[in-house]
């Protein structure tokens, strides 16, 4: 398992260069990605709570008796919360998250809204390859929720991999996925880019962890938040851009960075039905039901294993 130093250390070295966008969520991250969330541009969150609450029966009804959910990238845990009190005598709720400071914290009043079920946070982060903080029995009725969009942080076959991962490593049977839609690129852009500016700073976070974790001294106004939407992959891109040549150092290291030159720190991959279809067969489940909003904004679906 890579570390952040490691990471950012290998990224930056770079021709190109890039910083994953799972190194945007400490504590701080976290927040400003809840407000991210509330933003009148941010159509994801609103819209696919909106399919949630309007459908919450149904994916009740799919999801069936005594489930044992679990949430990769949990956040906020406000989503699962609008169909849980709908679900037939739920047994367990696991909520993972790559910042465990904040998971902890945040399941503490979700306790105490739902005392019949056990609520375990763990910290993991599901995009290394490493243990379980937790056992799974096979034979329960495992349901992996993965709401939001951040299927769409994947490229095309690392996605694929995550989803057969579901089935071998969570031993999930069915699965409630989250995927954006193609749509207009100027909706798409002022999504990734808010008028507010808290994208902005939720992007230049990473540097501020590389700051406060690393004792990296990048100035971070030598940087601009850009979103940009690339036609040919379907995905917006978020960079940070040197506005003039600068150099910083990390754990004795020094780097230097052109002006116009960017650091590439997060893709979101944009589907239409017919591809998300394709990706999820690739990866041996089965879509069995879609839900979408009246505007073909944002895709819910549930996904059970392909026969």
């Amino acid at each position: 398992m890579k570390s952040f130093s490691q990471e950012v250390s290998l990224g930056l070295s770079k021709k190109n260069k890039t910083l994953s966008s799972k190194w945007f969520y400490d504590f701080h991250g976290s927040k400003l990605f809840e407000k991210i969330t509330k933003l009148e541009e941010y159509y994801p969150a609103r819209t696919e709570i909106k399919i949630l609450n309007d459908n919450k029966i149904e994916i009740a009804n799919k999801i069936g008796k005594n489930a044992v959910l679990i949430e990769p990238g949990a956040g906020d845990i406000k989503k699962i919360e609008i169909f849980l009190s709908s679900l037939d005598k739920p047994k367990k709720y696991v909520p993972l998250d790559i910042s465990k400071d904040y998971i902890i914290k945040i399941s503490q009043g979700f306790k105490k809204k739902f005392p019949k079920v056990a609520i375990t946070p763990k910290g993991y982060d599901f995009s290394e390859n490493n243990k379980l903080p937790f056992k799974i029995n096979s034979s329960e009725n495992v349901i992996i929720f993965f709401p939001g969009s951040t299927i769409g942080n994947f490229e095309k076959k690392d996605a694929v991999k995550f989803l057969k991962m579901l089935k071998f490593k969570f031993k999930a049977k069915k699965i409630i996925i989250g995927a954006d839609l193609v749509k207009n690129i100027s909706t798409l852009i002022s999504a990734y880019d808010d008028k507010k500016g808290i994208t902005a700073k939720f992007n230049k976070n990473i540097l501020k962890r590389i700051n406060t974790e690393l004792g990296g001294d990048i100035n971070l106004n030598n940087y601009k938040h850009v979103a940009i939407y690339n036609k040919s992959k379907k995905r917006i891109e978020m960079r940070l851009r040197a506005k003039k040549n600068n150099s910083f150092n990390i754990n004795n290291s020094k780097y230097l960075i052109k002006k116009n030159e960017e650091i590439h720190t997060e893709n979101s991959h944009k589907y239409t039905i017919r591809s998300f279809k394709n990706l999820t067969n690739e990866a041996g489940w089965k879509i069995k039901k879609t839900w979408v909003d009246d505007k073909k904004l944002f895709s819910v679906h549930f996904l059970d294993l392909a026969k």
